[in-house]
């Protein structure tokens, strides 16, 4: 919307503002395209005069983290009004002050606050950023709007500098004086806008300009000066495109066969109301600036994104749309690979893994990395899961079920199972976190998402498996774990 009320360019052709092509990694595809708004902030470099327009503040406000100020945004006035054809075409196809060759020496900058004149490099303009665009650069000392820019000549020709003045066409020289070219120039006369008309002042004789800009002459002057068109110094606001949709749909909208299509937040037949994306999706309340104040939970412009707990992205974790998912990629040097390849090089985690020969699994792609595993992470988990003590004993009158539970979840935790697209790693299952708490009596926390899957998900969808074998010593065990809160359990991930 912004950038099409900027340029004045109201046509299907326009799809979107362009994005730098230029520069290095930390420019090209992150930086607005500095040939379409040269000295705004966002462009791949920094100008003395750099501005913060509506574009980068409603390029936050779309990212759904912010909230804009727009009456805070400062004016850009590099393309205003310029229409479709300026961010559509190349440089070299545009007109006026905005392109300039070898054969002009000198002429009026894009906003006409200064004479100027056409760098032509090697390549074509000064710029890479701004795709060598030739255009006319202000002369040191060739600022209209200040007053100490003043030069001699400026009498002869009618000129004055200060706040009001601004650069326009001009062969204009006073009657018994000659011009040191005959070729039309150029030069800084003073402007106003009144009543809807642009008027130019000569030796303090004001005259109407045409609105489509054209020559005035002035009495006691030979020549004339090249009046700009009315928008370019008067207008305030964009310009309307000509159509039968009611309201030009307010600049909010594109309109195809005399009907406003609104553009995400507007509604109505003009597209003059303000509307939440989506009615922020029953997960958010929608305010009277068409921001969407989501609850907890849940993110976006919308709304439709879900949030993860923050535990997540510590334990190294990504959350996809509420979903915390580990990827096996992450790790350098591990991928997910068949658990079949990787049986050679285990001996603690080979027989467990062997229960599922068909399945992936996340493992480094180096045999001798995989024995460090084995050394640094599995066997101190198992150690840490079964420490000896009471566990000795209960492993003693259950039949060696503490030691294969705490064997098994060692290596689920260390050596994780791989999603079927083959990247992600998936959670230990839930029932062999519960299966080897009720076997060792511990008191392992299974509702810890980050690493165990929740009792509702399958086991197909996580990491192993737990048999519930309930005995009359698991019973007493429970008993036992009941009255003295258990006994609890730290472990170690890749």
């Amino acid at each position: 919307m912004h950038s099409r009320n900027h340029y004045g360019a109201f046509s299907e052709n326009l799809t979107g503002l362009e994005l730098e092509d230029g520069g290095g990694r930390g420019t090209s595809g992150s930086h607005w395209e500095k040939r379409l708004l040269m000295n705004e902030i966002m462009t791949g470099s920094v100008d003395s005069r750099s501005v913060v327009s509506k574009m980068t503040l409603a390029l936050l406000e779309d990212s759904g983290w912010y909230q804009a100020n727009y009456s805070m945004a400062d004016r850009l006035d590099w393309g205003r009004n310029q229409g479709t054809d300026f961010v559509t075409f190349p440089c070299n196809l545009w007109k006026g002050s905005y392109h300039c060759n070898a054969t002009q020496l000198s002429g009026c900058t894009y906003n006409r606050e200064a004479e100027g004149y056409c760098p032509i490099a090697n390549k074509g303009g000064q710029s890479s950023l701004a795709d060598y665009c030739t255009y006319f650069v202000a002369y040191s000392d060739g600022s209209c709007t200040d007053k100490n820019s003043a030069r001699a000549p400026d009498r002869m020709l009618g000129e004055v500098r200060g706040s009001s003045s601004r650069c326009m066409a001009s062969s204009l020289v006073r009657t018994g004086f000659v011009r040191g070219s005959l070729t039309q120039g150029n030069g800084c006369y003073q402007h106003r806008c009144v009543n809807n008309s642009l008027e130019v002042s000569v030796d303090d004789i004001w005259k109407v300009c045409p609105e489509a800009g054209g020559p005035v002459q002035f009495p006691g002057f030979n020549g004339e000066l090249i009046c700009p068109a009315y928008q370019e110094l008067c207008s305030t606001v964009s310009v309307s495109v000509p159509g039968q949709c009611p309201s030009s749909c307010n600049f909010n909208g594109d309109c195809v066969d005399g009907r406003c299509h609104c553009f995400i937040g507007f509604h109505g037949h003009d597209c003059s109301k303000r509307s939440c994306p989506g009615n922020c999706n029953g997960q958010g309340k929608c305010l009277s600036n068409g921001i969407c104040r989501c609850e907890n939970g849940y993110t976006g412009i919308d709304c439709s994104t879900a949030v993860c707990d923050e535990q997540c992205s510590l334990h190294g974790g990504v959350c996809d749309n509420g979903v915390c998912e580990f990827r096996c990629s992450d790790y350098a040097g591990y991928t997910c690979q068949n658990s079949s390849t990787l049986l050679s090089s285990l001996s603690v985690c080979k027989n467990v893994l062997e229960s599922d020969i068909s399945g992936q699994h996340c493992a480094p792609s180096e045999s001798s990395t995989l024995q460090q595993v084995e050394e640094v992470v599995v066997i101190p988990n198992y150690h840490r899961l079964f420490p000896g003590g009471a566990r000795k004993l209960f492993n003693i009158f259950g039949r060696g079920y503490c030691d294969a539970a705490a064997k098994r979840l060692a290596c689920w935790i260390s050596i994780q199972k791989c999603d079927k697209d083959g990247d992600n790693r998936l959670r230990v299952c839930h029932s062999a976190c519960q299966s080897y708490n009720l076997a060792c009596g511990a008191s392992l926390d299974c509702s810890d998402q980050t690493l165990f899957s929740s009792e509702e998900e399958g086991d197909g969808q996580c990491t192993g498996s737990g048999e519930m074998k309930v005995s009359w010593f698991n019973r007493l065990r429970s008993l036992f774990s009941a009255s003295s809160g258990g006994m609890s359990v730290k472990y170690r991930q890749l």
